[in-house]
């Protein structure tokens, strides 16, 4: 997993897998860094009622940022998550590109003027 966070490049080590009895899909990320400065649990689990997707981000700041729930929709091999942080909106955008087996995920903050910023950018290729 590469990409950019607040114009500064990224490298991660990231892994996918179904948990707690496929209910959720977890994404692990790690610095690769030999000292990592950065790790993250993301579970993205779909709620038939709702039709929607829920997301909790989990990572090394701590519970305070972790008591924001996203949640979101897909269309096609899209999936855009609304996350509804105190100070602004994040949205996350998941996008599946089956050509060439990668996904990309897009991480938005809302500005006070209600614009969209780019804070990061990432590229998740399978490893062989």
């Amino acid at each position: 997993m590469t990409g950019v966070v607040t114009g500064k490049p990224v490298r991660y080590n990231a892994t996918g897998e179904r948990v707690l009895q496929g209910g959720f899909l977890r994404l692990h990320m790690i610095d690769a860094a030999a000292t990592p400065s950065y790790e993250a649990d993301v579970y993205l689990g779909f709620d038939a009622r709702q039709q929607d997707y829920i997301v909790h981000w989990l990572d090394r700041f701590g519970a305070a940022g972790s008591r924001v729930v996203g949640s979101g929709k897909r269309e096609g091999s899209v999936l855009t998550v609304m996350i509804p942080y105190k100070e602004n909106d994040f949205r996350d955008t998941f996008e599946w590109h089956e050509k060439t087996g990668t996904w990309v995920l897009i991480i938005e903050n809302q500005n006070k003027d209600g614009s969209w910023s780019v804070f990061a950018h990432y590229s998740m290729v399978p490893a062989n």
